[in-house]
């Protein structure tokens, strides 16, 4: 594969939504409607990310009548994971040469010792371990900006209703119904329509809630059935920082990277848009 090719290949790669939506593919071809579903962006947004993989050749598209299945192609994927493995074998061997090297530093004996390779192997084993269980690990999203404003006003925003109606949402979304119940034990609702007028529907209970410090509840979108799908942990921690105040956003419960990355592009969205609400208060 050429230079020219595998920097096409991880350039497209280098977007978590391009990610999610090669992730989704992996199960089988969608539409672009299918695709978008998961995301709080335009189908034009979504669109343009189809174009950046088709182009680097990660996906190929088709027509059926009026539908244009996106499917995965994985060879461009395979080049870049054959090119990525030199280097691994690279710094294997480099690896290896090391630990001789610090072994001879240390006295652990001459090369080939029983002993000495018994404990490479064992530590090597260790360190095995602990990148499975860090991949295995849940993802989680942790997002932190500073807002020029003091923590009561930014405490306000985030629990009165006519408040976070005005910016509770990703940037183009338009809100329609905003309830907040804000104590423990309390629900809130957001009903929301996207520029392509679709109607989105989030809710949750609240588990803490902690003035000005601290806000902990729950976080579902609903079905079309009006029942909460899967459910996730949202806690959003307000810290005094000079004579500002920095917010930081933690989520967990996701049920896939994918669906992690999804929530980031959401929430990122969602905070200038809040970032804009202030600017104008």
């Amino acid at each position: 594969m050429s230079s020219d090719r595998l920097s096409t290949t991880f350039a497209a790669l280098a977007d978590p939504t391009r990610r999610a939506i090669l992730a989704r593919l992996m199960a089988g071809e969608a539409s672009v409607n299918a695709l978008a579903e998961p995301f709080a962006m335009s189908l034009p947004a979504i669109s343009k990310h189809l174009k950046v993989l088709e182009r680097a050749g990660l996906i190929a598209r088709g027509r059926t009548a009026q539908w244009r299945p996106s499917r995965l192609d994985a060879g461009p994927l395979k080049d870049a994971s054959d090119w990525l493995e030199q280097y691994r074998r690279f710094w294997g061997e480099r690896f290896d040469r090391l630990d001789n090297y610090l072994r001879d530093l240390q006295g652990a004996g001459v090369p080939g010792d029983t002993t000495h390779r018994q404990s490479r192997n064992a530590r090597r084993s260790n360190v095995a371990a602990a990148l499975r269980a860090d991949i295995a690990a849940p993802p989680e999203l942790v997002i932190s900006r500073v807002f020029e404003a003091p923590r009561a006003l930014i405490f306000e925003a985030w629990t009165q209703p006519e408040k976070a109606a005005r910016w509770w949402g990703p940037q183009g979304f338009v809100t329609l119904s905003c309830e907040m119940d804000v104590r423990r034990g309390g629900v809130w609702r957001l009903s929301m329509r996207s520029p392509e007028g679709t109607v989105h529907t989030k809710r949750g209970v609240y588990r803490e809630v902690v003035e000005p410090n601290r806000l902990v509840f729950t976080y579902a979108w609903e079905d079309a059935d009006g029942s909460p799908g899967h459910e996730m942990l949202v806690t959003v921690s307000f810290a005094e920082h000079g004579t500002a105040t920095k917010l930081t956003l933690h989520q967990t419960g996701f049920e896939s990277v994918a669906a992690r990355d999804s929530h980031r592009d959401g929430w990122t969205s969602c905070i200038q848009r809040f970032a804009d609400y202030l600017a104008v208060e």
